[in-house]
């Protein structure tokens, strides 16, 4: 055996440096985003206009219609027929029916929560928590490196980042008609940490 791996090391070492090249990228590429934490939980809403599944302006009409005053919950009122532009089209189409959820970052689950539950929590407005990660949005379009091998893949998600790390949220929405990558609006973490 000995014999043999003297005789062909440069044909081993030819196998094994391409293997061990693409475990250290992967490794590389996927184990920083097990360490990303955060010990504050956030809230976030989302909403359907009733009739499709991909309802116009609705991530304007959340911005719009949530804010985080003096760590607090704030409901404003919108507008539906506003014509910003002045087009002739309302800026919003229908009536909106909204939700708000509390995600879990140590469970990294969500669950919807009642306007009553809201008021009691004590939020931060700022997309970015305390302790230095943000949620935000990421779009990978992994399309086939040869043309041989086909057009690949996209995916649309939202995820905690911290520096160039990244871990996917499971929103509540992911799987229902209500999810759309325009009808997620982040509220304000949730403060002092958990609750």
């Amino acid at each position: 055996m000995s014999q043999f791996l003297k005789k062909n090391i440069l044909i081993l070492l030819a196998f094994l440096l391409p293997v061990a090249l693409i475990v250290i990228v992967a490794l590389s590429t996927y184990l920083p985003s097990l360490f990303i934490s955060t010990k504050y939980n956030f809230i976030y809403s989302s909403c359907s206009d009733g009739r499709n599944y991909y309802p116009y302006n609705c991530d304007v009409y959340l911005q719009k219609h949530y804010t985080v005053e003096n760590g607090k919950l704030t409901v404003l009122s919108v507008d539906l027929a506003m014509d910003s532009n002045r087009d002739g089209i309302p800026d919003f189409s229908g009536k909106y029916s909204d939700r708000i959820f509390l995600h879990d970052t140590s469970k990294n689950e969500s669950r919807e929560i009642t306007p009553e539950e809201v008021k009691t929590l004590t939020l931060n407005g700022l997309l970015t928590s305390p302790d230095g990660v943000t949620v935000s949005s990421h779009y990978d379009n992994n399309g086939g490196s040869f043309f041989i091998f086909g057009g690949g893949s996209s995916s649309f998600g939202y995820y905690l980042t911290k520096g160039k790390n990244k871990s996917k949220i499971n929103l509540i929405n992911n799987t229902d008609q209500y999810y759309y990558q325009n009808n997620f609006q982040f509220i304000g973490w949730v403060l002092p940490g958990r609750n």
